[in-house]
């Protein structure tokens, strides 16, 4: 099955954004601004025990401690009247309580949409029980290493003073001496070693926690931009009912198509650096033209490009040995970021050369470069240059191509000039 835009806007494609709703490791919850819960997913109903016909209508402090729900109703208050993207915690430890009373640790990611010209609060619900269960054993480590450390210095202390008094009359136990506060400095090393990769192994998670963190609230801003814009626009042209006025309807028919298809690349780049993870995603290689790639991807990006943007190939009638589902989805990312970083009246060139044993295609374009200080964090996940914060994207793209490159037995390089525009070069094995 291929999500095309198409594919999304039809009756399957609506069913398959309801079944991610419905099937997200993640709680979901809506609820409007007077508080009332509208609907939850099924692991929000997992989650704190109720279904979610019982939580439809009832106010969302009825998932909140008792104790919390009073300041609760104000800061829920004060989110309705300037509502803006809030990470996970946002530096508090927050608690649900569970249908029959019990409570659990959580985080929420809050953020807001008006559907139907109604202001909706969105929250994404993570239980973190299994992860403070964590961080309080390890904290429990630590106090134990720091009291037997503690004990093992007094020791130390002990025996040293013992064996300075000995040494005041015993010239022939200095050798003795030496060898137990060897012993003894071995030992305290060890321990400080093995705090030391206990604080590593806790820093790491954090570093963990912080990734996910961004992930989600990523992925909740680029998921609402295109969203808002398909609202919008089906909205408009139900306004559009006259004969005369399909020039407008067209306008905002390519508006939903466009924000279709941005989401489909959301979707898509999550997907693969999920398989990509997991260590599902291997290579499987076949014989390949790359002009019918090439072809193909002019085709599909035709939706996507600027007013009086062009993409410039000239046919090779090279083939190669290697995966084409990798190389496509390399090539449509490469071409989607030149289109997407250079102006109207630009043109994106593509090019395929053989060097001795290697095939060489790079992807050119005059837009706005990569700023030269940035150039080296290019390739590291969720990571966008400094200019480019005003225009959509996750800063997964590039990290998923140079895996799928490194899968195939390639590599990706760059040169890029701030103002002038960068050129991307895949190299493969041919």
């Amino acid at each position: 099955m291929e999500l095309s835009s198409k594919y999304l806007m039809s009756d399957q494609g609506i069913e398959l954004l309801t079944k991610l709703f419905y099937s997200s490791g993640e709680g979901i919850m809506f609820f409007g601004p007077d508080g009332k819960i509208l609907t939850v997913n099924p692991r929000a109903e997992e989650m704190f025990g109720y279904l979610e016909k019982e939580l439809e209508g009832k106010a969302v402090e009825v998932l909140v401690p008792s104790k919390y729900r009073h300041s609760h109703e104000k800061l829920r208050s004060d989110y309705v009247k300037n509502p803006t993207p809030r990470q996970m915690g946002a530096g508090r430890d927050l608690e649900g309580v569970r249908k029959d009373g019990s409570t659990f640790p959580l985080e929420i990611s809050l953020s807001h949409l008006t559907h139907q010209d109604k202001k909706l609060i969105v929250a994404f619900v993570t239980d973190i029980s299994v992860r403070k269960k964590q961080e309080e054993e390890l904290e429990e480590q630590r106090h134990t290493l720091k009291e037997y450390t503690t004990e093992l210095e007094r020791k130390v202390k002990e025996r040293t003073s013992e064996l300075e008094h000995l040494n005041l009359g015993l010239q022939s136990q200095i050798q003795e001496r030496k060898i137990a506060e060897e012993a003894l400095k071995e030992s305290l090393e060890d321990l400080k070693k093995a705090e030391k990769e206990i604080l590593q192994s806790l820093e790491k998670e954090k570093e963990l926690n912080e990734l996910k963190s961004r992930f989600v609230s990523m992925a909740s801003h680029e998921f609402r931009t295109p969203l808002t814009t398909v609202l919008s626009s089906a909205n408009l042209i139900g306004k559009y009912k006259e004969s005369g006025q399909q020039e407008s309807r067209e306008k905002h028919i390519n508006r939903i198509k466009k924000s279709v298809q941005n989401l489909t690349t959301i979707l898509n780049d999550f997907l693969s650096i999920e398989k990509l993870d997991s260590g599902a995603l291997k290579s499987h290689p076949e014989r390949v033209r790359i002009d019918e790639i090439i072809n193909e991807i002019e085709e599909e990006m035709a939706l996507t490009l600027k007013e009086g943007q062009v993409i410039n190939y000239a046919s090779t009638n090279l083939e190669l040995e290697t995966d084409p589902h990798f190389l496509k989805n390399i090539l449509i990312n490469l071409t989607s970021n030149a289109i997407k970083y250079s102006s109207v009246n630009d043109s994106i060139d593509i090019t395929v050369t053989k060097v001795k044993k290697d095939i060489l295609i790079s992807v050119k374009d005059h837009g706005i470069g990569i700023p030269e200080e940035e150039q080296k964090n290019m390739f590291e996940r969720f990571f966008r240059a400094g200019n480019v914060t005003n225009i959509q994207g996750t800063g997964l793209g590039l990290t998923i191509v140079k895996r799928y490159a490194e899968l195939m037995g390639g590599s990706i390089s760059f040169v890029s000039k701030e103002g002038e525009g960068s050129t991307f070069t895949i190299k493969l094995p041919a």
